[in-house]
């Protein structure tokens, strides 16, 4: 229920702040709940700008910006935004000690991209597992595979994982931040680079999403940049 989802970090904060500013919650112990809060801020601002991505889609108003740019760059950039997550979680993070990956894409959609499926790397990976970026090309484009360890993905619910709103049972009980938006608005960026992103799991083993884009230079690049010049 997105309405749910969107009330509980606002009721949160509000209570919080209320708290502070009436004296209920002791000087004390105000970092400790402004930290919460901003943590619900975060949350929040995520959720909308989902929903906001979600209007976009639906109005057929999401275009493509294309450039070229190091995409493993990107990467580094997601994954150092997640750092002090990766060090609770003790995780080994594999893969990006490689050349530029050079690719024709949008970089602030391919950010997005990058980033939804990293957290979800994050939020699902095993205490102590680990998160491995993989990069391919067949000159034409370039494979792009992000694997975490941990409980994986039931095989009844590979098939939906793409779908908007859709949570697994385990991810419902797991994670209880966002509305279930990510992977739909991950597969239509990919989409709209004229690709299809997939995913493969083995329970109690690992989580695997793969894409492709065009790399940079090439005719698939040319294409790209020309259908939305």
């Amino acid at each position: 229920n997105v309405s749910h989802e969107l009330k509980t970090p606002m009721t949160t904060i509000g209570g919080f702040v209320d708290g502070i500013l009436d004296g209920t919650i002791p000087a004390e112990k105000h970092h400790q709940y402004l930290t919460i809060v901003s943590d619900e801020v975060k949350r929040l601002s995520r959720m909308v700008r989902s929903m906001l991505d979600l209007a976009k889609i639906e109005a057929g108003e999401m275009k493509l910006n294309p450039a070229e740019f190091d995409l493993n760059s990107t990467v580094c950039q997601v994954i150092f935004s997640f750092e002090q997550a990766i060090e609770a979680k003790n995780l080994d993070i594999i893969g990006l000690d490689v050349d530029k990956i050079m690719v024709s894409a949008d970089p602030d959609l391919m950010h997005q991209v990058i980033y939804n499926l990293i957290e979800n790397a994050v939020k699902f990976v095993n205490e102590g597992g680990y998160i491995e970026v993989k990069y391919h090309s067949d000159g034409a484009r370039t494979l792009v595979a992000i694997r975490n360890s941990g409980s994986g993905i039931a095989p009844q619910d590979l098939p939906n994982v793409f779908e908007r709103f859709y949570k697994t049972d385990r991810s419902r009980s797991q994670d209880k931040t966002g509305v279930g938006l990510g992977l739909y608005i991950v597969r239509t960026v990919i989409q709209l680079h004229g690709s299809e992103i997939h995913v493969s799991s083995k329970e109690g083993e690992y989580t695997e999403f793969a894409f492709s884009i065009p790399s940079a230079g090439t005719k698939s690049s040319q294409n790209l940049f020309r259908k939305n010049g």
